[in-house]
């Protein structure tokens, strides 16, 4: 009781963020030293997961009862660059065992508890839908099937992690879905 509510949803959000960001950098390089860095088939640059915080969590207004609602980008479809003695993935399929991976890390119940619950039913097809989707199939989901309330979901959209200049290729794709004319 002695902190105000805007103090406890700063570090509710604050702590969503970095679990996210920790556990993801953990489990990252887990998966990079079995199936080696994705590649991006267009830029042949290396690849990074994004996770957008959708809900109360994009919005800063996480409290001690919230779930964590999350989707999972990517920026391009390709492959790992497997060495020897890994084992070589597609972009998507590396994504999407990461995806599990960190949203069971968040959602495990341990003796001392969870650190979130974890819902993903905001993503592109919602539960029906893959863990992970590339740039190119949210845009194709949005033009296509993206309905009008999706649209209000997407305003309070937060990247929790990627490159700035991902996060502006999103953000590019997102846009014009969310504020037409």
């Amino acid at each position: 009781g002695k902190a105000d509510l805007a103090e406890v949803v700063d570090t509710m959000t604050g702590l969503a963020d970095f679990a996210i960001q920790t556990h993801l950098a953990a489990i990252m390089a887990e998966m990079v030293e079995s199936h080696g860095t994705p590649i991006g088939n267009d830029t042949g640059e290396p690849q990074e997961m994004m996770v957008l915080a959708m809900g109360k969590q994009g919005g800063g207004e996480l409290n001690v009862s919230s779930d964590i609602d999350l989707i999972f980008v990517y920026p391009e479809d390709g492959d790992t660059a497997a060495a020897a003695g890994q084992r070589q993935l597609s972009n998507h399929e590396f994504f999407i065992r990461l995806g599990r991976r960190l949203s069971a890390a968040l959602s495990e119940v341990i003796e001392d508890g969870f650190v979130f619950r974890v819902d993903m039913a905001l993503r592109p097809n919602g539960k029906s839908g893959p863990l992970a989707a590339s740039f190119g199939m949210v845009e194709e989901y949005l033009i296509v099937q993206g309905r009008e309330w999706e649209r209000y979901a997407w305003v309070k959209a937060r990247a929790v992690t990627g490159e700035p200049d991902d996060i502006a290729a999103l953000d590019a794709i997102v846009q014009p879905f969310v504020f037409r004319r």
